[in-house]
């Protein structure tokens, strides 16, 4: 009786065995085919890339002449993207109708933008902030550009456009993405923003600005 009580608690050891190999086995494979590893605890690097692109196209007495610039994103406003993607409750405002980088600002400053500078509120939200003034007259108030958004796969792009009109003379040398309609708003926030050759236009000249916002994840 005792042999066949060894016999039996060895049989059922290996059925053990076998079970837990095949689970192991299963894992594996469901691993593989999930993420092309053979090591189920590794995984594909996934990662999203935001990035900012920026173009003008200004018409004075009729002769349109374009430019692409370096332009930069700036922390602040990449951690309100980040916090809204994460579910955490961003700075200044939640996304909505009213809240959202679809809005484009001018200024005549020429100061370069770093990535640190501080960009939020009634007071640095506004373009060209914390060094110089965001334009509200001649026909440069801030406003609502129209958006494309982003389909497919990686890579992809949205874009907001806005075409400005001079209503008097003015010179405008820096654009900035920033997300209320208007300026000196406690939940504003800069995106991002460009500087370029000052220009100067005259009443009716058109400056078209193209914000251009790239989306890579894998």
């Amino acid at each position: 009786m005792k042999f066949l009580r060894v016999e039996w608690t060895k049989k059922r050891g290996v059925i053990a065995l076998l079970a837990t190999g095949l689970v192991v086995t299963s894992f594996i494979l469901g691993g593989y085919v999930a993420t092309g590893n053979l090591n189920p605890w590794g995984n594909r690097h996934y990662y999203q890339v935001l990035n900012a692109n920026f173009q003008e196209c200004h018409t004075l007495s009729g002769v349109q002449t374009c430019s692409t610039e370096h332009n930069v994103l700036y922390d602040a406003g990449a951690l309100w993207v980040q916090r809204v993607t994460s579910g955490e409750t961003p700075f200044g405002c939640a996304p909505s109708t009213t809240c959202g980088f679809k809005y484009i600002a001018m200024s005549a400053g020429t100061t370069a933008p770093v990535a640190t500078d501080s960009v939020t509120g009634a007071t640095n939200g506004d373009c060209g902030k914390p060094t110089d003034t965001e334009l509200t007259t001649n026909g440069f108030a801030r406003a609502l550009g129209t958006v494309t958004d982003i389909s497919g796969s990686s890579p992809k792009s949205s874009t907001v456009v806005l075409t400005f009109t001079a209503t008097a003379t003015q010179a405008v040398a820096k654009s900035c993405l920033v997300n209320q309609s208007t300026a000196a708003n406690a939940n504003n926030i800069q995106l991002a923003t460009a500087t370029f050759t000052s220009i100067t236009l005259q009443n009716l000249d058109t400056i078209q600005i193209t914000w251009t916002i790239s989306w890579t994840w894998t």
